[in-house]
């Protein structure tokens, strides 16, 4: 669900047109080629281009059994973090704690609010205050200035309780939607809940990956993967809102949307050979929506682009037999034009929303999961047009595409359990496992679902027993047994992932630490494995075991200090009672998309510092204050002061620039970046990191270079500025200090210079900066000569030189060759500077 697009006003024409794909679009021109301004969040307003997602203090109303806020907040962090999470996106989403209705907000932002929802809908999300339309070098775009998502107020109804699967996806589909994504019929988190086939364990698919990458792309996403482009029409004109599908066996599909001419661009393709249908949109369910209920389109005057009428789906060249149908290849960076459609008009969608389901015993499992190594199994559909009269269709078929699944002859019957509902019998091969595409078939028509079928070589993991136990240092833990439970699975409390400590895959025994919890909570506890099966498959949550924490004092935590100015960075210290911080599991927010958390550090159980940095523009006033440590939520009303801008004070950027440009680490020349780092008689402040002073080689008003003391550890460190008896402080994180390479040679000498080396040779190359367990170690250890990588053979101790060692590979057969090769040596992340050698080619 999502709500409706506004208008957008000052629409700027680009040169060269955008894809639809399934974001909210406006058009900025009557006429091909069509201009699309998407809706979306302008990176250059968002603090290190992140968007933070506020949470209202007012919560839930109602909880079934054992349910809570923490749980629900917890899940909404693991959904940005799901979104966070794909690497060819530029956009970073981010937790941003609590906040009080009315809070004023410069910054965009979006909220997540509880409302009595009408029966049916799990909720619905989307942009909801847009500004005009500007132009970039990506071509116009509509700045989303807020988003909402509106969840249910009652959690005893469906999706379920805040800790299921089925709540956890619906939050990350309506994120989606505030992101600027909207529906697709690929079974991805972006469909509707009736087609969806994600899980827990992977929740985005490679068709939202494609599509947030798309509307927030980084560099390497154009060139790492490919496109198909083309058009589709019916009798001479084209179709506008046609979906196309791009398949591949063992992969998620990807699709789009055509443009109003009937054209479409189908990018972020993984290289490779796809099968490409067209299908039509399924009629909308909610009065105001397009088919499919996505929000129409919008042309030059604010007024929605209708759909074109239903039509056939087809492969592509033209086929209904995906046999016959044209594998397409794609490579990277590159564009495969010209993949058009010509299809036949129809009076309605003869098959659409289908669903899939099998059982376990009494639990019924959605989409379908079925184990091959059982040799057959039954799979259950539900959906518009599969069955008429208590009977299958008329010339309904059924196939599987690809994958270790074919329908067994005369094996598409109705359910006998519900009669509207139909059965298919499936046999399955020796070999292939994971998603499977279902081809539902008619004598005039055809209907995909891609992934509709998940094909398991295992059971489902089940939990036998549980056990709360003591670690040796007194902290608790739970042992779990049960059955496949191994290297891969995690256990979850509640909506968290606990801490595996150790395993026993012999013994299918798994001990974990829980996340932090509050007094007399009770965690339903779930196993989940990577092939998306998980314990309520056999062990539904109302009856799930679960674990009780012990009787305690409430969560407590102060932070220091607890005002900043407006416009100002720094850091603050939090200080927690009844809180054990974890890495990972604790994060501070603060009710404003004004006052953004850079990035947090545990230092101890009860102490962690965080940089925060508050917005130039925010409005002088009291702020929620939120702690979160697991299940454990302080939040403080007012806890947190926004302090009118001082035009004279100190500003410190955190993200500090190596002068060298390569890493910030002890002992490097390092830029501080800001404003008004000078005094007012032009005079530096004082510069300590951790404690130990830092010498100045320049110092302007908006920057000073100086030199971190050598010897200092990785990890966070304190810059202190001080003026008098006024001081600044903000963390940096101090990376580990490069390796560094001093000579590099071969059997006949020293390689450099006219004296190379060449592919097939034994190279032994100097390391200094190893310590003695990373030298021991080094099997992880990988050498790379103008990209090509090496495996180390070996690596030792070069007499009366502490920390240099030899590093001997042998070189590949097939070496890049020129005059200045650069050679890297890695371990565990660090890495050396480059090392630049003369690579010869092969020997005549």
């Amino acid at each position: 669900m999502k709500v409706l697009s506004l208008a957008a006003t000052g629409f700027l024409l680009a040169c060269s047109s955008a894809p639809a794909y399934y974001h909210f679009i406006h058009y900025t021109n009557r006429s091909a080629p069509f201009i699309a301004a998407p809706e979306k969040f302008d990176l250059n307003a968002l603090p290190n281009k992140t968007v933070s997602f506020l949470v209202s203090d007012l919560g839930p109303a109602q909880f079934a059994g054992s349910d809570s806020f923490p749980s629900v907040l917890a899940q909404i962090r693991q959904a940005a973090e799901a979104w966070n999470s794909v690497e060819t996106s530029d956009l970073r989403v981010a937790f941003g704690g609590l906040f009080t209705a009315g809070t004023t907000q410069a910054t965009p932002a979006g909220e997540v609010v509880f409302e009595e929802l009408p029966p049916g809908v799990l909720g619905y999300g989307g942009p909801a205050a847009r500004l005009d339309a500007v132009n970039r070098e990506t071509g116009p775009f509509v700045p989303i200035a807020k988003a909402i998502i509106r969840l249910n107020r009652d959690l005893t109804v469906r999706p379920g309780p805040s800790f299921s699967e089925g709540f956890f996806l619906t939050v990350v589909h309506e994120m989606g939607h505030a992101l600027g994504l909207q529906h697709t019929m690929t079974s991805s988190v972006m469909s509707t809940d009736v087609t969806r086939a994600t899980t827990r364990t992977k929740p985005l698919d490679t068709d939202d990956i494609a599509a947030i990458s798309l509307l927030y792309p980084t560099r390497s996403f154009a060139a790492t993967t490919g496109t198909i482009a083309g058009r589709v029409n019916s009798e001479g004109l084209g179709l506008h809102l046609a979906s196309v599908v791009a398949l591949r066996t063992g992969y998620g599909a990807v699709s789009t949307l055509t443009a109003p001419d009937g054209s479409y661009r189908l990018e972020g393709l993984i290289p490779g050979q796809y099968l490409l249908y067209v299908q039509a949109l399924p009629p909308a369910r909610q009065p105001g929506l397009g088919p499919a209920d996505i929000v129409l389109p919008l042309d030059p005057d604010g007024q929605p682009v209708q759909a074109s009428q239903p039509f056939e789906t087809v492969f592509f060249p033209g086929t209904r037999d995906p046999q016959q149908a044209f594998p397409i290849p794609v490579t990277a960076g590159a564009t495969t034009a010209d993949i058009g459609f010509s299809v036949a008009p129809r009076d309605a969608v003869a098959v659409q929303r289908v669903s899939t389901f099998s059982f376990l015993d009494q639990v019924t499992i959605r989409p379908a999961f079925l184990n091959a190594n059982s040799g057959t199994g039954l799979l259950v559909a539900s959906g518009v047009g599969l069955v008429q009269n208590g009977a299958p269709a008329p010339g309904l078929g059924v196939r599987v595409l690809g994958g270790a699944a074919v329908v067994r002859p005369g094996g598409v019957r109705p359910y006998q359990f519900a009669p509207s509902f139909l059965a298919v019998d499936l046999e399955f091969g020796l070999f292939g496992s994971g998603p499977s595409h279902l081809l539902f078939s008619l004598a005039q028509d055809l209907y995909v679902h891609p992934s509709g079928l998940h094909v398991v070589r295992r059971p489902p993991p089940a939990i036998a027993s549980v056990t709360p136990s003591l670690s040796p240092n007194g902290a608790r833990t739970v042992v779990l047994t049960g059955t496949g439970l191994d290297s891969d699975s995690t256990v979850y409390f509640d909506s968290l992932p606990a801490t595996i400590l150790s395993r026993n895959e012999a013994a299918e025994r798994i001990v974990v630490a829980p996340p932090p919890g509050v007094p007399g909570q009770r965690a339903a506890i779930t196993v989940f494995n990577p092939d998306g099966q998980n314990s309520a498959f056999v062990q539904p949550l109302e009856s799930a075991p679960s674990y009780t924490y012990e009787d305690g004092a409430a969560p407590f935590a102060t932070i220091a200090p607890a005002a900043l100015p407006a416009g100002a960075e720094s850091m603050i210290e939090i200080t927690g009672a009844n809180m054990a911080f974890i890495a990972g599991r604790t994060l501070l927010g603060f009710g404003s998309s004004d006052v953004t958390v850079q990035r947090l550090w545990v230092i101890s159980p009860t102490r962690a510092i965080a940089n925060v940095r508050v917005s130039p523009n925010a409005t002088p006033g009291s702020v929620n204050l939120t702690v979160i440590n697991g299940f454990q939520v302080f939040s403080q009303a007012f806890g947190f002061q926004i302090q009118p801008a001082d035009p004279r004070a100190p500003v410190l950027n955190s993200q500090l620039a190596a002068a060298d440009g390569q890493g910030i680490y002890a002992g490097t020349q390092v830029l501080l970046s800001g404003a008004n780092l000078l005094n007012e008689s032009g005079r530096a402040p004082a510069i300590t990191v951790n404690g130990r002073p830092a010498g100045i080689s320049a110092a302007a008003p908006s920057q000073i270079a100086f030199q971190i003391p050598p010897g200092l550890p990785s990890g966070p460190v304190i810059l202190r500025l001080t003026y008098g008896d006024v001081s600044y402080a903000v963390v940096l994180a101090l990376q580990p200090a490069p390796l560094l390479i001093s000579a590099v040679s071969n059997a006949g000498g020293a390689v450099g210079g006219l004296r190379p080396t060449r592919a097939g040779e034994r190279l032994d190359i100097m390391v200094g900066g190893l310590s003695e367990s990373e030298a021991a170690a080094f099997t992880g250890m990988r050498v790379t000569i103008g990209g090509a990588e090496h495996t180390v053979a070996s690596v030792v101790p070069t007499p009366g030189q502490p920390f240099t060692y030899q590093v001997r590979i042998q070189l590949e057969p097939v070496l890049p060759f020129g005059s200045a090769i650069p050679l890297i040596v890695r371990l565990d992340g660090r890495l050396s500077l480059p090392f630049v050698i003369p690579v010869a080619g092969a020997a005549a």
